[in-house]
């Protein structure tokens, strides 16, 4: 069994997107093995960063508001971690339960670069889509990706709704 090995073009990509984001590029970075169970990823950990991110603190993106007004977008950090082999297609329909299915044909692609915001979205169907479009602009700019390719870019969002409370 092969020990994984580092990609040195998915590093250069990460170091100048940090750059063109005015992050903070830390000394040490790390990978880790994150341990858990997902259909798309048989192997049961995916190697990724999180305590020692290869870039933190101090990237701003600036976007207009719902009034257009400029606003900031803070940049939490960028860190590397390779994508799963697999990615799950849901298929539902009205007359009948939905099911997944996992598509493994996703074997051997490149690393990726996730990029983290601090809270400062309030609009997500506007100010969220200004926001990616930009950043889509800027990785396009550096060159670090092929924007024609699916799943060349995708988007998590963590939704925090005010007064809200769990249970």
């Amino acid at each position: 069994m092969r020990c994984p090995r580092l990609n040195k073009q998915a590093v250069l990509y990460a170091l100048k997107v940090a750059k063109a984001l005015n992050l903070t590029v830390p000394e040490v970075s790390e990978f880790s093995r994150k341990n858990y169970f997902y259909p798309d990823l048989p192997k049961g950990y995916q190697i990724s960063q999180y305590d020692k991110p290869i870039a933190e603190k101090g990237g701003i993106m600036e976007v207009d508001d719902d009034e257009g007004h400029p606003k900031n977008i803070r940049i939490t950090r960028i860190h590397l971690e390779e994508d799963p082999p697999g990615r799950l297609v849901h298929k539902t329909s009205r007359d009948r339960a939905g099911y997944s299915l996992v598509d493994y044909n996703r074997s051997s692609i490149p690393p990726l670069i996730e990029i983290v915001t601090e809270p400062d979205l309030r609009s997500p169907p506007k100010e969220a889509r200004r926001f990616l479009n930009k950043l889509r602009s800027t990785l396009e700019y550096l060159e670090v990706f092929d924007g024609e390719r699916e799943g060349s870019i995708r988007v998590d969002a963590n939704i925090s709704i005010k007064g809200g409370t769990t249970g």
